[in-house]
């Protein structure tokens, strides 16, 4: 039933016939709510949130802080810090983007974890490059999705093979405008 939906959803916003002529102008503000889940975690999940708020300085660039929030059974990861971000609008609905941010990471365990390596408590300087796309529901509403690459001074990603200091994540979310 829920892929029925999920197919019903995708084929009409693909099937949408009008453009909204979108436009992303200087003054635009933008508030971001997006995760995602990950199933390979070395505990059993990942959740991870993503809140973003940003204000457009010029037609289509945007600069705003980001704060992370990643967590499973026996980790948390706190990061907070600025990104900015290029939308290459057009005459679709879909704006693509690419982005960049500099984020301060603290990744923490739980003591009595049942992991099979140590992981410590760690603050990093996590540097992120995003590319997306942005798929506008209403002039106010878009649906995103994200590909994005992280390399931090330290390791702050824990994976069933370790703990690194580089991943990449898919994101998917929802951008509101104002």
């Amino acid at each position: 039933m829920k892929q029925k939906a999920l197919a019903l959803l995708v084929t009409t916003l693909l099937a949408s016939p009008a453009a909204l002529a979108v436009t992303l102008e200087e003054g635009t503000q933008e508030f971001g709510l997006q995760g995602s889940l990950d199933l390979d975690y070395v505990d059993d999940y990942l959740f991870l949130l993503n809140t973003s708020y940003g204000y457009f300085l010029m037609d289509d660039w945007e600069i705003g802080g980001v704060l992370d929030v990643n967590m499973s059974d026996s980790t948390k990861t706190f990061q907070l810090g600025m990104f900015t971000e290029y939308n290459f609008t057009n005459d679709s609905n879909w704006v693509p983007y690419l982005g960049a941010a500099a984020q301060l990471a603290n990744l923490s365990a739980d003591a009595d974890d049942d992991v099979d390596f140590d992981i410590e408590d760690v603050t990093a300087l996590n540097i992120k490059i995003a590319g997306g796309v942005k798929y506008f529901i209403n002039p106010h509403v878009a649906i995103s999705a994200e590909v994005n690459y992280n390399i931090a001074t330290d390791d702050i990603s824990v994976t069933k093979d370790g703990v690194e200091d580089s991943f990449t994540r898919f994101i998917f979310g929802t951008r509101f405008y104002f």
